[in-house]
């Protein structure tokens, strides 16, 4: 589960340093406040209470979605690198000198009921890494498990770890190598090679967790693993759907011959790869996409022919059935959703900017309410940024559960939670919020300025 975010010199998230001169990074936390309400929603990783949702609010350009974009930055670097396109501008741009200045990009996790800080520092201009570190977080200390220095080729790691001379010769091999390698990690360089060895258990874990736990989800994302939810019957998909008043009450994956199947495709180079089978290897695989109003189910059997289906809908008493491209944005945003609510694993983070795109005011109530509900049961969490300030209600949610970004006189961003104010319980804090007491929300001029008025400065 994600802990904290830290972030600094990135977009909208400015450079800024404390006494000691290390950059002073914005923070997004999800540790529990001081709130008494809805203690059931709050996961104990030993001393540490964790929330399992928080929705972020703030006006138009105030950096609401930079965090999004911070958080998912961090998470390519590890399982990709750095990349000159993607890294390109990125720092904090309102002073020219921060192209010169490191980004901070830390995330504090809990795997199991183990706590860990990991984090790291690039030069986003020169495309480079500068340090890293991983400490493990225990309930009165933290000890550290690696740190370095790639500008200066310095490292420190903890011998204790590894349990033979020559396990500790190999990782001295792998701190010295990391640091001649400017864009990538150690994180990155010890996942991807999956190591042998209970000593390496730890590193795969960390980065499995950028890899598998957190999912990031723009407006425009598929989530395509919600999809195979439709591959039988699933009648806790449907009352969900029915729940959700979606007005679909059925579904059924009719099947297609190639023909037919073709007939979907101005293009039939997308159909030939759709329908390519991996004969060398004899691989059954399953697919699901969507092309134009339709989505499909294709089967390939390797070297045998292939099975093809499409979705259809059913609602109540119509006679007809529907394609997935003929339901409404909402419902289609809704089923692309729904894998968050009836997700089964643990452990997973899922953080969506602007969960209410498409989505009716109360269903985006109901939706969270819903989590809210289902992940009772689990340890999953769940991070929006929105605009609905009906949700905005300590009736359904808890003051630090309620967060704010804020764009300040310098175009930089600042976060803040509603817990720093002390609101009571019984509240109308929608309403002071839309009323401008917490900060967050668009200021504008008075209609003389739009006219150019000759008395306007």
């Amino acid at each position: 589960m994600l802990m904290r975010f830290s972030v600094g010199n990135f977009m909208s998230f400015g450079y800024k340093t404390d006494h000691e001169g290390n950059i002073a990074a914005s923070e997004m936390l999800m540790y529990a406040g001081r709130s008494e309400q809805f203690k059931n929603r709050i996961i104990h990783v030993r001393k540490r209470k964790i929330l399992k949702f928080s929705a972020v609010y703030g006006a138009n350009a105030s950096g609401k979605s930079n965090l999004i974009h911070a958080i998912d930055f961090g998470k390519r670097v590890v399982l990709s690198g750095l990349n000159v396109k993607a890294s390109k501008g990125k720092y904090c741009r309102n002073t020219e000198s921060n192209k010169n200045k490191p980004s901070l990009f830390e995330y504090e996790i809990s795997i199991g009921d183990r706590c860990f800080a990991y984090g790291f520092t690039v030069n986003l201009y020169q495309n480079r890494v500068l340090t890293e570190w991983l400490s493990e977080l225990t309930d009165d200390d933290e000890n550290i498990i690696f740190e370095r220095d790639a500008v200066n080729s310095e490292y420190y790691f903890d011998e204790n770890l590894f349990s033979e001379e020559s396990a500790v010769q190999q990782f001295h091999f792998y701190m010295k190598d990391s640091n001649q390698i400017k864009e990538t990690l150690l994180l990155h360089e010890l996942g991807r090679r999956k190591l042998d060895g209970k000593e390496y258990a730890l590193f795969t874990e960390i980065y499995e967790w950028f890899q598998k736990k957190l999912v990031i989800i723009y407006p425009d994302t598929k989530l395509a693993k919600g999809y195979f939810r439709f591959r039988s019957d699933n009648e806790k998909l449907v009352k969900l759907l029915k729940y959700l008043d979606t007005g679909i009450t059925g579904y059924k994956m009719q099947e297609l011959d190639e023909t037919a199947f073709r007939k979907y495709f101005i293009d039939q180079s997308i159909a030939d790869e759709l329908l390519e089978n991996d004969e060398e290897k004899k691989k059954l695989t399953v697919s699901i996409g969507q092309y134009q109003d339709v989505l499909f189910q294709i089967i390939n059997y390797g070297n045998e022919t292939s099975k093809i289906s499409k979705l259809l809908f059913q609602h109540g008493a119509d006679e007809s059935q529907y394609e997935y491209g003929e339901e409404s944005d909402g419902t289609q945003r809704l089923i692309e959703l729904v894998e968050i609510i009836l997700n089964d694993e643990e452990g997973k983070t899922f953080v969506i900017d602007e969960l209410d795109r498409s989505l009716h005011p109360m269903m985006t109530i109901k939706f969270v309410d819903t989590f809210l509900h289902f992940s009772e049961k689990t340890d999953n969490q769940l991070i929006i940024t929105t605009h609905e300030s009906q949700l905005m209600d300590l009736n359904l949610l808890r003051r630090d559960e309620i967060w704010f970004a804020e764009r300040e006189f310098d175009n930089t961003t600042s976060l803040y939670s509603l817990e720093k104010f002390k609101a009571r319980y019984d509240k109308v804090v929608m309403k002071d919020y839309l009323n401008g007491r917490y900060g967050a929300v668009p200021v504008f001029k008075d209609f003389d300025y739009v006219n150019f008025s000759n008395n306007i400065d």
